[in-house]
């Protein structure tokens, strides 16, 4: 019966902030669900769980569970103007987007990417179960990863195949995601 109830909902899932002021909703079944352990997310999480009254972004073992859906599917229903941009470099190409009337990470965008990857722990009810662990070899020392799913030491090829399947099925189109992004004043 949780399966079946599961399958419905991932029709239609509600992202939420903690506090409630920001909701994105996604259309559809996700791309694929992970656990990160890159640097870039541990560092990222890090700094986020620093901010006054973050929930958290990581889990005990320094993974960070994520949601991928594709950019066309996903939208704000409420709170945009919450909605603020953070990159560990400037000019780096992904930027990670927290709601700062509580400062909840509620996605991060590979900004020359198809897809949108959500915080898994922002979906309230309904999130479909972590399908992998990725980039494991970015994990703390002494962390042992159970073998209750998959662990790839970087992305494994179903992951890519399924980013290549949804970039497909989207005519190759890459959209911009302008929530939350910096307006950069000229000088």
């Amino acid at each position: 019966m949780a399966v079946a109830l599961n399958q419905k909902q991932q029709n239609h899932l509600s992202e939420v902030c903690r506090c409630g002021k920001v909701r994105l909703e996604a259309v559809g079944r996700p791309i694929l669900t992970a656990s990160c352990y890159c640097a870039s997310c541990q560092e990222a999480g890090s700094r986020f769980e620093q901010l006054a009254s973050a929930p958290p972004v990581l889990n005990p073992d320094g993974g960070t569970d994520y949601v991928l859906y594709r950019k066309d599917r996903v939208q704000c229903v409420t709170g945009h103007e919450y909605l603020e941009e953070h990159r560990l470099k400037p000019d780096s190409s992904t930027r990670r987007v927290i709601a700062t009337c509580c400062n909840s990470g509620m996605f991060l965008d590979f900004t020359k990417g198809h897809w949108l990857t959500m915080y898994r722990n922002r979906f309230p009810a309904g999130a479909p179960p972590l399908e992998m662990r990725v980039m494991t070899q970015d994990r703390r020392g002494g962390v042992e990863l159970a073998d209750d799913l998959p662990n790839y030491d970087g992305h494994s090829g179903k992951f890519m195949l399924r980013l290549i399947a949804a970039w497909i099925a989207m005519g190759l189109r890459r959209p911009e995601i302008t929530l939350g992004k910096t307006v950069r004043k000229s000088q």
